[in-house]
């Protein structure tokens, strides 16, 4: 038997004029990363990564199309917002689940960099702004590294 897949969304927050990254210190975890986190039952992952932006560090955000995707909605069929990139992420056991798999439907979202963050007591022990070039000095995953390395080296287009 084949290990379970959960559906997660996150939103890297990323400040287009510093080049800078807001990223969270987890609290369970105590590791540097973006907002996110599992798919409610029906949620969008679009709807779901602005949802963990906002439940974690209390600010909307906007998501930005750093890809350009081609545009093919009719008036009878939105189109939904296209993932900066999906990943699979093997999760190690934990007290309350087995090993699994994470569908990362991982998103750039822009907020107010000079908006005051409230930060989910329960999630987050920290959040702070960081230049992309500090980024591989954090402790955090190698897959958070590259997403922020391939986000600060593209063109970035707000939609």
């Amino acid at each position: 038997m084949g290990l379970s897949s959960h559906y997660v969304s996150t939103g890297y927050i990323y400040d287009q004029k510093s080049a800078r990254f807001l990223l969270i210190q987890h609290k369970k975890l105590g590791v540097w990363l973006a907002p996110g986190g599992h798919l409610e039952e029906g949620e969008e992952p679009h709807a779901g990564a602005l949802r963990e932006v906002w439940e974690e560090i209390g600010q909307e955000g906007q998501i930005i199309d750093l890809l350009a995707a081609p545009q093919v909605a009719t008036p009878t069929v939105p189109q939904l917002p296209a993932p900066f990139c999906v990943l699979s992420e093997l999760i190690p056991a934990g007290p309350h689940d087995g090993e699994h798999i994470h569908i990362d439907f991982v998103y750039v979202v822009e907020i107010d960099p000079d908006a005051e963050l409230n930060l989910s007591e329960a999630e987050v022990s920290h959040a702070h702004w960081f230049a992309a070039d500090e980024i591989d000095t954090l402790d955090t995953y190698e897959n958070v590294k590259q997403v922020c390395r391939v986000i600060s080296r593209s063109t970035v287009r707000v939609h």
